[in-house]
């Protein structure tokens, strides 16, 4: 855990929480999200970031996050997370036939701000509860910290890729946002931020001389982008 994450959590330590009870999904639902939440925390990416990598709208994982709302990721998704995170199927779905046998308690308090803070348990037979995670809605500029120094590419360096790439005819067939990113880590030394090159795809709109990338979804359901 990060020293922004401790900070995060200490914060959180004093507000009053309730159990709420999650009707909208089966448990192993739940559990899924939960998982696919510390992946990503993991990774430094934020609701935002995610949902882009998915080829899926702006705030599908805020929506999939909140335990009051019915959104479950799909079984297609499955194979998408163990591209974006580098893991296994059970590191995403969850054995709840294991042991030992525990149940998941999700808790809600609110902040000095008025916003939703959830916190996430594991609750055992033996009345142990192990703490997972707290979470809430995140902006969508979030940038999370990395928990070790990296080089982070820079979002200039990152828009002048996409442009160079459109001119060499890279985007002649369609790619989906983890494709460019996949490729864009490969040519570029050094760790990338989702929102940057998510940032850089927008600006090819065609307006100011720049070159216009046509954003629509694939067969699949996943926004893909290509030169019109």
């Amino acid at each position: 855990m990060s020293s922004t994450e401790i900070l995060l959590t200490n914060m959180h330590a004093d507000l009053e929480f309730n159990e709420i009870q999650i009707t909208t999904m089966p448990r192993i639902e739940v559990e899924k999200i939960i998982n696919v939440l510390l992946l990503r925390k993991q990774k430094r990416y934020s609701q935002f970031e995610l949902s882009f990598l998915m080829g899926q709208r702006d705030f599908y994982v805020r929506d999939a996050e909140d335990p009051k709302h019915t959104l479950v990721y799909t079984i297609p998704f499955t194979n998408i997370f163990r591209q974006i995170f580098n893991c296994n199927v059970q590191a995403i779905v969850p054995n709840i036939n294991g042991t030992p046998s525990y149940l998941i308690n999700i808790s809600e308090a609110l902040d000095e701000a008025g916003n939703t803070i959830y916190r996430a348990e594991r609750k055992f037979e033996d009345g142990t509860i192990e703490f997972i995670v707290t979470f809430g809605t995140e902006e969508k500029d979030l940038q999370l910290e990395f928990v070790e120094p990296t080089e982070l590419i820079s979002e200039q360096e990152v828009e002048d890729w996409v442009l160079g790439k459109v001119e060499s005819g890279y985007f002649d067939v369609a790619k989906n946002a983890l494709q460019v990113f996949n490729d864009c880590n490969l040519e570029l030394s050094g760790t990338i931020r989702p929102l940057f090159l998510a940032n850089a795809l927008k600006t090819c709109n065609g307006t100011k001389g720049l070159p216009k990338l046509n954003k629509k979804k694939d067969r699949n359901g996943r926004f893909v982008y290509e030169v019109v």
